[in-house]
């Protein structure tokens, strides 16, 4: 799911930025204002790509890690006593591999993560919205599920390992995620596989890949 690479940000309340340098100073101050909120906004990059992976860290990184703080936070406390984590994503997809990584922790968090659809929640990002305990959307933003992009080169062999690696991980990986995730059939993902199938917020609730539509923002505040 790796889309053309744009500019990617990380904020905090308060048109924060999370840049090399000071990302330790800016995530204690976010800590100290007991908000559970985390913004993805932008394309989803690996370390390679991003400006950030100087000191070893990307967006996808610092979002990780402080789903890790609040669970290390709330160690011992009962599931249903836990503050939930509030995600939220304007993003148009981005790397595979970095954007499983964040799902895989979203997974395995006990404190619950909620997402919302604050943009858009295309390609990468699509995958990582239908992951939260609860799913919001706003009532414009749009939704993409598609097969995704491809950049490869080298030998005619290795070209083809990666190809074959890619329909593996589709088949194995992303379509249990997806169909585990809401109530699309096997056969209609399938059927929209190769698609650019873009949903409105009813569509996406329709199919369960999001709990609700909301107009109100005290609902997902």
């Amino acid at each position: 799911m790796h889309e053309q690479a744009q500019e990617a940000m990380f904020t905090f309340p308060g048109s924060i930025s999370l840049n090399a340098g000071c990302a330790f100073e800016e995530f204690a101050r976010y800590i100290e204002q007991g908000q559970r909120r985390l913004y993805l906004y932008g394309s989803i990059l690996d370390p390679d790509e991003d400006e950030r992976s100087t000191i070893g860290r990307s967006m996808i990184g610092e979002v990780m890690e402080m789903i890790l703080h609040y669970n290390r936070e709330d160690v011992g406390k009962p599931i249903e006593e836990r503050e939930p984590i509030r995600l939220y994503i304007n993003s148009p997809g981005g790397d595979l591999a970095e954007g499983f990584a964040l799902i895989s922790v979203i997974e395995a968090s006990k404190t619950p993560v909620y997402t919302i659809n604050f943009g858009q929640l295309s390609s990468m990002s699509f995958l990582i919205g239908i992951t939260g305990a609860k799913r919001y959307s706003l009532k414009y933003t749009p939704f993409l599920l598609h097969d995704g992009s491809s950049f490869v080169g080298g030998s005619t062999g290795k070209v083809q390992d990666r190809v074959e690696f890619d329909t593996r991980y589709g088949e194995e990986i992303i379509k249990p995620h997806v169909l585990s995730h809401g109530k699309m059939t096997s056969e209609e993902y399938d059927s929209h596989r190769r698609d650019e199938f873009y949903m409105l917020p009813k569509d996406a609730l329709a199919y369960g890949f999001i709990d609700e539509i909301v107009d109100d923002l005290d609902v997902i505040l």
